[in-house]
């Protein structure tokens, strides 16, 4: 339970840091690289921002749903269509380069997910085209079905 209300206790900075950094960067311009190590305290691992300009970071950000995050409520599911890079059954996970997800906001990129059933890693091969759904458990995506 501590890890929870941690978590949504950062989250909640974050956010607070956001409204400021978005009003800066109405005055002094926010780049891609100030809003990157903006969000490097939130649970952003395995995705890879490098190519991702101001405005993308900015919008990802404002997709960020905080309240949900902080009631604890059910979890949302989401599709993402993408390529897989690199697959490792060992530690769970799988990278995939993947579209837009417009219910986070997300823009395309490239990004490690893990993945709840093993038995899904048997539709989950590099350079495979996946639908996948993903859901936010603690503090990382998990993918929980393959199509």
């Amino acid at each position: 339970m501590k890890h929870h209300t941690l978590i949504a206790t950062m989250l909640a900075l974050a956010v607070s840091g956001l409204g400021t950094a978005q009003a800066q960067s109405n005055q002094t311009g926010m780049n891609a690289t100030s809003c990157q190590d903006m969000m490097k305290g939130m649970n952003m691992k395995g995705m890879d921002m490098k190519n991702m300009d101001a405005k993308s970071c900015q919008d990802m950000m404002k997709g960020m749903d905080m309240h949900q995050a902080n009631k604890g409520s059910k979890m949302a599911r989401h599709e993402a269509v993408g390529t897989v890079k690199s697959v490792d059954p060992a530690a769970g996970t799988v990278t995939l380069a993947h579209g837009p997800v417009k219910s986070l906001n997300w823009p395309a990129m490239t990004m490690g997910f893990a993945v709840k059933d093993k038995a899904l890693f048997d539709k989950l091969s590099v350079g495979k085209k996946v639908d996948v759904e993903i859901v936010q458990q603690d503090d990382k995506y998990v993918i929980t079905a393959v199509k």
